[in-house]
Formats: structure tokens, sequence, C-alpha cells
């Protein structure tokens, strides 16, 4: 039988997980998107880097608001 602690150590593990995939899925995003408009406008493969950085940029941003709105959070308790 699991022990009421252990439920919300798995739930805190599951959401730094999530939390670990936000910069590389965001990367993704800006190539496809960057690839998108790159096959449009005839511009390989300018737009297609300028969105991998952008989205990974993008990405470590929102991770740090994540963990500092975790923080604070963690610290009003």
């Amino acid at each position: 039988m699991a022990r009421p602690g252990d439920m919300n150590m798995w739930a805190r593990a599951m959401s730094y997980l999530g939390l670990s995939l936000v910069v590389p899925a965001s990367a993704l995003g800006g190539y496809v998107l960057g690839w998108f408009l790159d096959e449009h406008l005839h511009t390989k493969p300018v737009l297609a880097v300028i969105g991998v950085l952008a989205g990974s940029a993008a990405g470590i941003v929102e991770m740090v608001q994540v963990i500092l709105r975790r923080e604070k959070s963690a610290g009003d308790r």
C-alpha cells in the first residue's frame, strides 16, 4: 500500500519530467515552423536555424518561469 507522501513524490517527478521536454519541444516546433517558411520563401536553411534558436530560447524562458513559480509557491507554504 502506498503512503500518502509517495503520490506527491511521483506527481512532482512526472511534473519535472514534463518540464524537461519543454526546451526540445520548443526547438522542434521552431524548426518545423522555420522549415515550412523556408520552403515557401526559398530561404533554406536560414529560417529553420532561426526557428531552432528562437524556439530554444522560448523553451528556456518558459522553463525558468515555471521553476520560479514553483519555488515561490513552495516558499508560501
